[in-house]
């Protein structure tokens, strides 16, 4: 078991929620690991403090003075929103939208002209197009060859590789017997 695997599983651990077979595997990785032993010992401490501190006992007219706190606090509140809303601002809705529009402006011409920069840096090249010479006909892709075959079976693809191959690997394969 590695350290990381034994603090992700810790509270299980702690909470005695953990099968059997895991609850000794990390009881074995605490035994062997100074430093998750340590953690091990930090937090159950930390828990035995928690669970025995006394418990509090609020006074009896707790609960009328909270309420009553709770409801002086949603009447300030609610008349603070209100005048928030009822200030004005320096500006039109029509200076502001004229603001606006003026930096998207802005960012479209500093946008268009870092575009109209890069475009000119760029080197262009002539196309280059390539194909294939035109190759004599072999022997061997002449219709009457082909037509001749006595397979049963098409043999384009065959004919098609010849015609690719250089013509003397084509006349060293026919001479050979």
């Amino acid at each position: 078991m590695t350290c990381r695997e034994f603090r992700r599983k810790h509270d299980g651990y702690v909470d005695d929620t953990l099968s059997g077979v895991e609850f000794d595997r990390m009881a074995q990785h605490r035994r062997m690991c100074e430093r998750c032993a340590q953690l091990d010992t930090r937090v159950r401490r930390a828990l035995l403090v928690a669970r025995n501190l006394p418990t509090i006992e609020p006074s009896a007219g707790f609960s009328v003075r909270l309420q009553a706190r709770l409801a002086a606090e949603r009447i300030a509140l609610g008349s603070a929103r209100t005048t928030v809303h009822d200030r004005r601002w320096p500006f039109s809705n029509t200076v502001y939208t004229m603001i606006a529009a003026s930096a998207m402006v802005a960012a479209g011409v500093a946008g268009y002209a870092t575009y109209a920069s890069q475009q000119n840096d760029m080197i262009r090249l002539a196309p280059v197009v390539a194909s294939l010479p035109e190759m004599e006909q072999m022997a061997l892709t002449a219709p009457t060859m082909v037509a001749a075959m006595p397979a049963g079976m098409p043999l384009w693809p065959a004919v098609f590789v010849a015609q690719q191959a250089p013509w003397h690997f084509a006349s060293d394969a026919t001479t050979r017997h």
